[in-house]
C-alpha cells in the first residue's frame, strides 16, 4: 500500500498534535502511537506508556470543527466520547466527563476556583488554542477538582523564526438572520533569542433562532450566549537564556458581554411540555447586564539541566469576575426574591515541576503547587411589582448589594511525584503519589435569608459566624500498559480524586441557629463549625485496549468510579453535601477507518451510568442526565484531498428515562429527550487563503439541549428555551 495522507481524524480518542506532525506524518506512513507527546501528566509522555484513556486534539481538527458563535464547549461535545452535552449557553453545568467534574487547565494552570460557577470552558476562544489533551477519569496530578478528568487547553505559540501575520473572517446566518461574526488577528516571529506571539478576536453574537426561525428566548439562570459581544486577547513573549534555559510569559485577557434588548416570556412558563419553550420578548430594561471576565499573566522558567533534572517554575495570577442576569428566587411559604449576583475571585499560585530519567527504565516526575484563591460573591434585589407587571421586561434593582454567601479563602499546597518504569520492553508501570492539604478561612457574614426575609418580618437580622476548615489527603494512582506488539496495547489504571466543596454555594441557604425567623422556612440552620463541608474523594477504576493499525485507528475501555459524598440541590434548589454513595460506570469507544488515500469514516460511542444510594427510602436511584450524560453516538465520512476537506459528521443522543429526583420521600422521575443533529463542513485552500464554509444542524432539528429539558424542572420553566435550527456558516483566513 503507498504512502498515505493522514487526514484531520478529531473523533479518535488519539490523534495528531499539530499541523506539523501531520505533516511529518503525511510524507511517510500512517502516525504510531509513540509519536504522540502529552503534558497533561506534569511531563512529557507519549500516548503509548499512559496507563490510561488519553485523546490529544491537534490545532487543524479544532480549526475544522470550530465555526463563528461557538465556544470551546461545543468542539469538545463533539470531539470526547465521554464528555456531555453542550449547553449552548455559557455555562458548562451538564457537561460532565465520566459523570464527573472536569478540571479544566490552561497551560496547565487550573482555571477552577472555590467558587464553581462553571464557565471556564466559555472564556477562551479556539482561535487562540494550539492543542487540547483529555485525560480521563479521577486524578490528582494537579491536585483538586479533577475528579472526572483533566482537560488541558495549550494556547498558540509562534510557528516560524519570520515575522508571520494571519488574519480571519467570518460570519454565520441563523433564522435568516446575520446574527454573528468574527475577527482575527494573529503576528508571530523570532528576532534572535526572542520570540513573540500576539493574537486578537472580536466576536459580535446576536440572536440565537430555532427550527421554526423563532428567536429562542434568554436563560435567566445560567446566562445565554446570544446579544453578546466577546474579545479575547492572547500574548505570548518567549526569551532563549541560553541552549537549555528559557523564560516565558503569557497574558491572557477574555471579556463577555452581553447588551440584550430580549428577556424571557414569565408569564407562558410551561407546565412541563417541552415543547413549549418560554418566547423571547423584546423591550427588556436591564441596568447591569451579565458579562465573564477573565484576565492572567502566567511567568514560566525552564531549565532543560538543572542538577540532572529538567526544571519548570511558574507562577501566575488571575482575576476573574462573572455577573448572572436576574432570576426570581422562590422561598416557600415565604415569596418571591428578583435578585442579581456577581462573583469575583482573585488566585495566586506557583508550580515548581521537576523531572528526570535515572536509567533507560526510570522516569521521575516530582515538584509541588501551592495556590491561593480568594472569592466573593455579591447580590442586588429588584423590584418584584415591576418584574410581575412587565411580564419580565423591566428589572430595576431596590437597595444596596449584599453578600451572596460567605466570602472565601482557599489556600491549597500539594507535593507530588509520579513514576514511569519500563519493567520489561513490553510492560510498563505507573504509579504516584500526592499528599494534598487544604484550608478554607470562611467569613463572617449575613445568611441570604436573613437579608431577604428579616426586613419584611421587621426582626433584626442575625449574622452567621464564619470558622475555619482544614483539608489534607493523601491519594495514589497507579497503572500499567502492555504493549501487545507495535499496534496493540493493553491498560489498566487504578486512580484518586480529591474535592474540596464550594462552601459559599453550601452556606448561602443557612440560617444561623439564634436566627428570629421562623422554624418553619425551608432553610438549614446551624453553625459552620458543623456543617457538612467534607472533601469529597473519587476512586476510579479503568481497563481498556488502543491500537493502530494500516487503516484503522481504534480504542475502547470501560470505566467505574465511586465517591461516599454527594452534591445535590434539594427541592427548594438549596444545594445540600450529602453523605451519599455515588457510583458511576460505563465504556466508551472510537474508530477510525481509512477507505483510502482520501476517504475515511468513522465514530464514537459513549455509554455512562451512576447511582446514588438514599438512605432516606434506603434505595439506589438513577443519576440524572445532568449528572451523567445520556448514551451518545457520533459518526462521520470524511474527504480530503490536499486543497479540499469535506466532513458530514452527526451526533446522536438517546432518550434518557432512569433519572430519579427525591424530595423529602417522594421519588420525582427527570426523563429527557434525545436527539440528533447533523452538521456538514467544508474548507477549501484557495491560491491565497483558506475559505472555510459549514452547515450546522443541517436537517433543522427541533429539540431542547438536555441541559434545557434539566433546568425546566430545576429552575420552574423559566429556563427552558430550544437549540439552535440550522445555521449557516463561512469564514476566510489568509496567513502573509
Amino acid at each position: 500500500m503507498k504512502s498515505k495522507k493522514i487526514p484531520l481524524p478529531l473523533m479518535a480518542a488519539i490523534s495528531l498534535v499539530t499541523a506539523a506532525q501531520a505533516t511529518a506524518a503525511s510524507e511517510t506512513a500512517v502516525t504510531t502511537l509513540d509519536q504522540i507527546v502529552v503534558t497533561a501528566s506534569r511531563s512529557e509522555s507519549s500516548v503509548s506508556n499512559i496507563s490510561g484513556t488519553v485523546q490529544v486534539i491537534g490545532q487543524q481538527e479544532i480549526i475544522q470543527q470550530s465555526q463563528p458563535g461557538q465556544k470551546l464547549a461545543d468542539i469538545l461535545e463533539q470531539a470526547v466520547p465521554g464528555f456531555g452535552p453542550s449547553t449552548q449557553t455559557v455555562t458548562d453545568r451538564t457537561q460532565s466527563l465520566r459523570g464527573r467534574r472536569a478540571l479544566v487547565l490552561i497551560d496547565g494552570i487550573a482555571q477552577t476556583e472555590n467558587r464553581q460557577i462553571s464557565r471556564q470552558l466559555n472564556s477562551i476562544r479556539p482561535e487562540n488554542i494550539e492543542r487540547i489533551e483529555v485525560i480521563s477519569g479521577a486524578s490528582a496530578i494537579y491536585g483538586g477538582g479533577a475528579t472526572g478528568g483533566i482537560i488541558n487547553v495549550i494556547t498558540r505559540k509562534p510557528e516560524t523564526d519570520e515575522l508571520q501575520f494571519a488574519s480571519e473572517a467570518g460570519f454565520k446566518v441563523s433564522g435568516d438572520e446575520l446574527t454573528t461574526w468574527t475577527l482575527n488577528q494573529n503576528i508571530s516571529g523570532r528576532s534572535g533569542a526572542f520570540d513573540y506571539l500576539f493574537s486578537g478576536t472580536y466576536e459580535s453574537r446576536g440572536g440565537i433562532f430555532d427550527a421554526d426561525g423563532n428567536r429562542v428566548n434568554p436563560d435567566p439562570s445560567q446566562v445565554s450566549r446570544m446579544d453578546t459581544d466577546s474579545k479575547d486577547a492572547l500574548i505570548k513573549l518567549g526569551y532563549d537564556l541560553t541552549d537549555q534555559q528559557r523564560l516565558e510569559a503569557t497574558l491572557q485577557f477574555f471579556d463577555d458581554q452581553m447588551d440584550s434588548d430580549y428577556a424571557p416570556d414569565i408569564s407562558s412558563v410551561p407546565g412541563g411540555n417541552i415543547a413549549d419553550s418560554p418566547a423571547a420578548l423584546k423591550g427588556l430594561e436591564l441596568e447591569k447586564q451579565p458579562y465573564s471576565q477573565r484576565q492572567s499573566i502566567d511567568l514560566v522558567y525552564k531549565d532543560d539541566d538543572f542538577l540532572g533534572n529538567n526544571l519548570q517554575a511558574q507562577t501566575y495570577y488571575r482575576e476573574r469576575e462573572a455577573r448572572f442576569f436576574p432570576y426570581p428566587n422562590v422561598i416557600r411559604g415565604v415569596g418571591t426574591f428578583i435578585n442579581q449576583s456577581t462573583s469575583t475571585a482573585e488566585v495566586f499560585g506557583v508550580k515548581l515541576n521537576l523531572d528526570r530519567s535515572l536509567n533507560n527504565q526510570l522516569k521521575l516526575s516530582y515538584g509541588l503547587d501551592y495556590d491561593v484563591d480568594d472569592g466573593e460573591q455579591r447580590g442586588q434585589l429588584h423590584d418584584l411589582a415591576k418584574y410581575i407587571a412587565s411580564g419580565g421586561r423591566v428589572i430595576e434593582p431596590t437597595g444596596p448589594e449584599y453578600e451572596y454567601g460567605p466570602d472565601v479563602e482557599t489556600k491549597t499546597l500539594g507535593l507530588y511525584l509520579q513514576t514511569a518504569y519500563d519493567l520489561t520492553s513490553q510492560l510498563t508501570l505507573n504509579g504516584g503519589i500526592r499528599y494534598e492539604r487544604a484550608r478554607l478561612d470562611i467569613s463572617d457574614h449575613m445568611p441570604l435569608a436573613e437579608t431577604w426575609i428579616a426586613p419584611q418580618l421587621g426582626i433584626t437580622k442575625t449574622p452567621l459566624e464564619g470558622a475555619v476548615r482544614k483539608y489534607d489527603d493523601t491519594l495514589f494512582n497507579l497503572g500499567f500498559v502492555f504493549h501487545l506488539n507495535q499496534s496493540n496495547e493493553l491498560f489498566a489504571n487504578y486512580s484518586q480524586g480529591f474535592d474540596v466543596p464550594d462552601a459559599s454555594r453550601i452556606l448561602r441557604d443557612t440560617v444561623s441557629p439564634v436566627s428570629r425567623l421562623p422554624n418553619s422556612l425551608p432553610l438549614p440552620r446551624t453553625n459552620i463549625s458543623e456543617a457538612n463541608l467534607d472533601a469529597i474523594k473519587t476512586d476510579s477504576y479503568e481497563l481498556g485496549w488502543r491500537g493502530n493499525f494500516d487503516n484503522i485507528i481504534a480504542n475502547v475501555s470501560v470505566f467505574y468510579n465511586e465517591s461516599d459524598k454527594t452534591i445535590a440541590f434539594n427541592e427548594d434548589y438549596n444545594v445540600d453535601l450529602l453523605d451519599q454513595k455515588r457510583k458511576v460506570y460505563g465504556i466508551e469507544g472510537a474508530i477510525e477507518y481509512f477507505l483510502n488515500d482520501y476517504w475515511y469514516v468513522g465514530g464514537t460511542y459513549a455509554f455512562t451510568e451512576g447511582r446514588s444510594y438514599y438512605k432516606e427510602i434506603g434505595e439506589w436511584l438513577d443519576l440524572q442526565a445532568a449528572d451523567v450524560s445520556p448514551e451518545k453516538f457520533t459518526t462521520f465520512v470524511a474527504y480530503d484531498q490536499g486543497d479540499l476537506n469535506v466532513r458530514l459528521q452527526s451526533m446522536t443522543f438517546l432518550d434518557y428515562d432512569k433519572g430519579k429526583k427525591v424530595n423529602g420521600s417522594t421519588v420525582t422521575d427527570l426523563e429527557v429527550d434525545g436527539y440528533t443533529t447533523v452538521d456538514l463542513l467544508v474548507s477549501y485552500d484557495l491560491p491565497m487563503g483558506t475559505l472555510k464554509a459549514g452547515i450546522t444542524n443541517l436537517l433543522n432539528k427541533d429539540y431542547e439541549t438536555v441541559y434545557s429539558q434539566w433546568a425546566r424542572t430545576t429552575y420552574s420553566g423559566i429556563s427552558a428555551h430550544k437549540a439552535e435550527g440550522r445555521a449557516y456558516n463561512l469564514s476566510y483566513r489568509v496567513e502573509y
